[in-house]
């Protein structure tokens, strides 16, 4: 059983019947709750250290050339974006979630589709963030959270891939007569 499963991850295999396909296209659904999981622990590391939050906006405001009476502004901003940014990763989870069992159910081709593209879009804003130093000062620990958090995104986007290719195997075999 655990070998099928490995089977239908794999990228490189081509899903070789109906239930292969299907297997495949549900892999999707495994990779959308270990992105929720790395998703809740990641809120859970910015709510306890709001600091890192409030260091990367440091950054972004010192990089702008912002006047007095906008500086007067980022002691608010400090203290909102921390607990935004949570809230935004509590929603994620849930989505994630959902769509876990939309996957699961239904097996669709646009799941992966969008989610390869979010963590294409992903990767870019965060080389930018990189090549601009967002990141400049920032704690070993949020170091070591954004790490693993790539890590995890890595092979989430490997179990995206054998989704699709399950998915469009799995459509064009219920296409054919």
């Amino acid at each position: 059983m655990l070998e099928s499963w490995l089977r239908a991850a794999n990228p490189f295999n081509r899903p070789r019947a109906m239930a292969e396909a299907q297997r495949a296209a549900r892999t999707a659904s495994f990779a959308l709750i270990l992105s929720a999981a790395s998703s809740l622990a990641s809120a859970g590391l910015m709510a306890m250290h709001p600091e890192w939050m409030a260091t990367i906006m440091a950054n972004q405001y010192a990089r702008m050339g912002m006047s007095d009476e906008m500086q007067a502004q980022q002691t608010m901003m400090a203290t909102i974006m921390p607990w935004a940014m949570v809230g935004g990763m509590v929603a994620t989870v849930a989505i994630c979630l959902v769509l876990a069992w939309v996957q699961w159910k239904f097996m669709t081709r646009a799941i992966p589709i969008i989610l390869l593209i979010l963590i294409a879009y992903s990767a870019v804003t965060g080389l930018v963030g990189l090549s601009t130093g967002q990141y400049h000062g920032m704690a070993p620990g949020f170091v070591t959270m954004s790490v693993l958090t790539w890590a995890i995104q890595l092979v989430c986007g490997v179990l995206y891939v054998a989704a699709l290719r399950g998915a469009l195997v799995l459509h064009r075999l219920k296409q054919e007569p």
